[in-house]
């Protein structure tokens, strides 16, 4: 049985170096993740994490400073790579400073994100 994952073919390099300039929260646990000239909109789980460990994810109680986390960590950051796997959809952004927000596909039924250059859509996670 083959239960591998790979690493898809699709070029993000149009992404590296933008810098995300805002986060905000859409309804209890989905994010906007606003950079230059583009955004990511996620609607399944997620994480952000360094080497040390996980700072926050999606299921965090939402007293504890969720979105000033994600802020204090991702504002003016910029995108050094992304990694998108088949055929689970899993999507990884690293950003400078060595931080990965890990987003992590759990449906057939919706999309799980919609990656934007700008106005285009470029990337559905579905």
């Amino acid at each position: 049985m083959d239960i591998s994952i790979k690493p898809s073919d699709v070029d993000f390099s149009t992404f590296f170096g933008k810098k995300v300039t805002e986060v905000t929260l859409v309804g209890a646990e989905l994010i906007n993740v606003i950079f230059e000239n583009g955004n990511l909109n996620v609607e399944c789980p997620w994480r952000l994490r360094n080497r040390d460990g996980i700072l926050v994810g999606a299921t965090e109680q939402r007293g504890i400073g969720f979105l000033s986390t994600l802020k204090k960590y991702l504002l003016e950051i910029p995108i050094t790579k992304i990694y998108h796997y088949e055929p689970t959809e899993d999507l990884i952004i690293e950003f400078n400073k060595k931080l990965y927000l890990d987003l992590f596909a759990d449906s057939t039924s919706f999309e799980q994100y919609q990656l934007y250059e700008g106005d285009s859509l470029f990337l559905i996670g579905k």
